[in-house]
């Protein structure tokens, strides 16, 4: 899902542009989850117990399940989308990083600080992506 909107993203920005560079901010997602998935990997933070989860797999079989949970890759992703996005005020972006972060603590998926730490890697990668192109 989050490839296909990047991509879309990125098609979008080089209709308006006809700019390689400009349009590949989006594709920079794939750092965001490449980096997600080694922290995960190297941070021993262990994810809340799965008797206080409130989620239903609705695809459990398309799930990769790690070990620990620091950062929320649900967080990062979003982060990291709305902070490119064109046009977007300042206020949007953080009530969407917002709701993100208050729904991975409400379903017990994540603690506050991997949601934190998903917020803080998704607008790094953002700041990376804009700098870069």
């Amino acid at each position: 899902m989050t490839a296909g909107l990047a991509l879309g993203m990125a098609v979008a920005r080089y209709r308006r542009t006809r700019s390689l560079r400009h349009a590949s901010i989006p594709l920079f997602i794939a750092v965001t989850v490449v980096v997600e998935t080694l922290l995960k990997l190297w941070v021993p933070q262990v994810p809340p117990p799965d008797e206080r989860a409130r989620t239903v797999a609705l695809l459990p079989f398309a799930q990769v399940h790690f070990a620990y949970s620091f950062p929320s890759g649900h967080v990062a992703r979003a982060a990291f989308l709305l902070a490119i996005a064109r046009g977007l005020p300042a206020l949007v972006v953080a009530a969407g990083v917002l709701l993100m972060i208050v729904s991975r603590v409400y379903l017990a998926e994540h603690w506050l600080s991997d949601a934190l730490g998903g917020a803080a890697l998704g607008f790094a990668v953002a700041y990376l992506a804009r700098r870069l192109s």
